[in-house]
């Protein structure tokens, strides 16, 4: 049902904008990006002289969203798109955004990136490869890899700002790598470096700065009462103390291993628009419960 109403709404976005004037002037500079945490870094290099368009809005799953109208209107009107690369959403809908506005440049954050993917998914005669895990912006040093070619895709885009991205790209790349350097040396000090979280947002950021993440859900699925089991007691073996939520996903199994497991239990929000706000909220999180007094 929810791609059947995505693909009328596309049908009647498409229709929509073939009638619009060939000359329509916009506004001002439209930019797409998946995510909010993109528009955030868009708004930094420009300095807001651009408008965002998001596709995924917050409180959104970006594993499932659909586009409005009034998205894809914007959408028809963007020299640039930022993608992250492996959300469903783009899986599903990326080729047919392109088709609206196929003069779009779509920028993919994923290429180049040393993708992690999934635990192998047993269906009893066969096992499929793990997914790709899409979650690249929650580790400091991805983005700081992938701020260059933001920036050069927003010069191209955007010459008569160039000597302002320029000099925000600078700034940027100065507060990413104080993250950078901040998120090293807390992990260094942690007496233990377990940590469990509902949804895996944080595969990247433990992998680059040598965590273990414990996640509840897998392959995209509440945990069953064996694989509950499981994770409780992996906990208690790892002596696991804080065990992160997101708004948008159900905390009942998370409750339950809070309890059981007796580690803490604190929400988080990877999707936030304040990216360096959010990373120094993890990190803050380490610092308060992975750190023996």
């Amino acid at each position: 049902m929810r791609i059947c109403f995505f693909l009328a709404a596309w049908v009647l976005g498409a229709l929509m904008l073939s009638c619009q004037p060939a000359d329509r002037e916009m506004d001002s500079p439209m930019v797409s990006v998946s995510i909010v945490p993109l528009e955030y870094f868009v708004d930094r290099l420009t300095g807001e002289a651009v408008e965002v368009n998001v596709m995924v809005p917050p409180g959104a799953s970006h594993a499932t969203y659909s586009p409005s109208t009034s998205q894809l209107q914007k959408l028809s009107d963007s020299q640039l798109y930022f993608r992250i690369g492996h959300l469903g959403y783009e899986e599903a809908f990326m080729h047919r955004l392109q088709a609206i506005n196929p003069d779009m440049h779509v920028v993919n954050l994923s290429d180049g990136v040393r993708l992690i993917r999934g635990e192998p998914i047993d269906h009893g005669d066969h096992v499929h490869e793990g997914g790709i895990d899409p979650h690249i912006w929650m580790s400091p040093k991805v983005m700081l890899d992938r701020l260059p070619g933001i920036k050069e895709a927003l010069l191209d885009a955007y010459p008569d700002i160039e000597e302002d991205i320029r000099a925000n790209a600078a700034e940027l790349r100065a507060d990413i790598r104080d993250l950078d350097e901040r998120l090293q040396r807390l992990t260094e000090e942690l007496s233990q470096k377990t940590f469990l979280i509902f949804h895996p947002a944080l595969t990247y950021m433990a992998r680059d700065y040598g965590l273990h993440q414990i996640p509840i859900e897998r392959h995209g699925k509440e945990p069953s009462p064996a694989l509950l089991r499981q994770i409780i007691a992996e906990a208690r073996e790892h002596n696991a103390s804080v065990i992160f939520i997101q708004q948008e996903f159900d905390m009942r199994s998370a409750e339950l291993v809070s309890a059981e497991a007796d580690v803490h239990m604190v929400q988080i929000n990877p999707l936030s628009y304040d990216w360096i706000g959010s990373v120094n909220h993890v990190m803050d999180v380490f610092e308060e419960h992975m750190i023996m007094p």
